[in-house]
């Protein structure tokens, strides 16, 4: 029996093109597998404006690929790019000034990295700026020692030529010292023989200090300065007087928090100080870029000011998917393949290809599990076919379906217990319907879910598992979102924790 790999040589595929489903393991093709959606020219133009952006996407839409194009688009001498993708130094819950210091810590790191490489940017600073400077090195940078921090500071307060002749002179004290040593030795020595019984004034041992170390004053005992607002804009003011035209901070993955414990609320309350703090948002001198989970961020819509700043929310069209889909074949082939569908074969239809649209829900990373799947079942099944069979596709949906992470994509509740209301619980009332249309009192005569089932309506609206469609005599339809769900309705599928 053939391996798996070379069942994929055979495919073409000297590489398996879904082993990987996030950007972050794509390293080193990131750039060549990143494909623009169609509605991607208004986001780039608002980043190239400077603007504040807020990115909503479901997880797995590319919200870390678009990030990391916008860093590609940087240029890297004028422009200080921090990626914030770890807030577990952030307290939870946090105020204001928990947020700037956690910031200012983070454009620190960034800020001396650069100038590690490039100090003659310190030189346009003023006297009080170089303090400042200190200042932030002293308090906001990863603990360093006593002595590599006074090292650090001194090359930001005391210019070059005094640092040097320092080094100079505190080199060639024992030069000197000896020098005058052994002359006032001399002189003692004339003296002993001379002056018969006059002591020796000085021992063999002894070299005297004339020439004490030459200290250099710095200015490292800083008063504590209030963390607020004022401080975070000085701190962004002194970073554009060092030559960096535009600062941007990013801020990713803060649903990922473990403290979190992937729940909606908890993550919309946590976020909630940032997404509402207009005066940061709307900062001249910085560019906030924040990424977003939809299901979280729509906790937070009566708060944050979406008509003031800019939300754009990633939407894969069909097109945009085939695209993505012919890239990373095309990548892990070697460009020997450019068309996904010679994988399949011959008899697959236009039709069948949309179905595998539909269920992919709009997202690349769900297109990938289901490419996975189908190979892997080809592969079960007869690992001696170089192209995906029709008599495969069934079972690798069906693998895709009851094996998929749905809590990866929809929240649960902190601490939930097992019989909770949460995605499995709504989807076993769900699957008792007809169809994937339905009403409130459908839901209630078809589960039972009787006088809790606004409950259920609302909790699974709120998680973004169904959708409100319209509305007739006063009777609100509804219908399933996810197409996995619809699906295992249509063909009598079980979906179990």
């Amino acid at each position: 029996m053939k391996t798996f790999d070379e069942f994929l040589i055979d495919f073409g595929f000297p590489e398996y093109p879904f082993s990987t489903f996030t950007t972050e393991n794509e390293k080193g093709k990131e750039k060549d597998l990143f494909i623009k959606p169609n509605d991607f020219s208004p986001i780039i133009q608002s980043f190239n404006q400077s603007n504040t952006i807020i990115l909503i996407g479901d997880r797995g839409t590319g919200k870390t690929a678009i990030l990391l194009e916008f860093e590609r688009l940087l240029e890297k001498q004028s422009a200080l790019f921090c990626v914030v993708d770890d807030f577990s130094s952030l307290k939870y819950p946090f105020n204001s000034a928990d947020l700037y210091k956690f910031l200012i810590s983070k454009l620190s790191i960034v800020l001396f990295d650069k100038l590690s490489i490039d100090v003659k940017r310190i030189k346009k600073l003023s006297k009080e700026e170089k303090v400042l400077l200190s200042y932030m090195l002293k308090n906001f940078l990863p603990l360093v020692s006593k002595r590599t921090l006074k090292e650090r500071i001194e090359k930001i307060q005391i210019p070059l030529f005094e640092r040097l002749f320092r080094v100079f002179f505190n080199n060639s004290r024992g030069v000197l010292n000896y020098t005058a040593t052994a002359g006032g030795k001399f002189i003692d020595e004339y003296l002993a023989k001379h002056y018969k019984g006059v002591p020796s004034l000085i021992s063999d041992a002894d070299i005297k200090e004339f020439f004490p170390e030459l200290p250099l004053t710095i200015d490292d005992s800083f008063n504590d300065l209030e963390i607020n607002y004022q401080l975070l804009n000085d701190t962004l003011k002194l970073i554009k007087k060092l030559d960096f035209e535009r600062i941007v901070i990013l801020l990713d993955k803060v649903d990922e928090d473990s403290r979190l414990e992937n729940n909606g609320e908890a993550i919309a309350d946590f976020i909630s100080p940032v997404l509402t703090d207009n005066k940061l948002l709307l900062n001249k001198n910085l560019q906030l870029i924040f990424s977003m989970w939809s299901t979280p961020f729509n906790y937070l819509l009566e708060n944050v000011r979406t008509q003031k700043h800019y939300c754009p929310k990633i939407n894969w069209t069909f097109n945009d998917l085939e695209k993505a889909l012919n890239k990373r074949i095309k990548v892990y082939s070697n460009s020997k393949k450019i068309d996904f569908k010679k994988l399949f074969h011959e008899d697959f239809t236009d039709n069948d290809f949309n179905n595998l649209f539909v269920l992919s829900n709009g997202n690349p990373r769900d297109l990938w599990h289901l490419m996975d799947k189908l190979l892997k079942n080809q592969y079960r099944i007869n690992p001696d076919s170089t192209v995906i069979e029709n008599n495969t596709i069934k079972p690798g949906i069906e693998d895709f379906i009851t094996n998929f992470n749905y809590f990866e994509y929809y929240p649960r509740k902190l601490n939930a217990k097992a019989n909770s209301m949460d995605f499995y619980s709504y989807t076993a009332h769900l699957l008792k319907l007809n169809n994937s249309i339905f009403t409130r009192n459908q839901l209630s005569d078809k589960a039972g879910t009787g006088g809790s089932t606004q409950n259920y309506v609302t909790g699974m609206e709120r998680i973004g598992l169904i959708v409100k469609i319209g509305q007739e005599s006063g009777v609100i339809s509804y219908r399933i979102k996810d197409p996995k769900v619809v699906y295992a309705l249509e063909n009598n599928i079980k979906i179990e924790r």
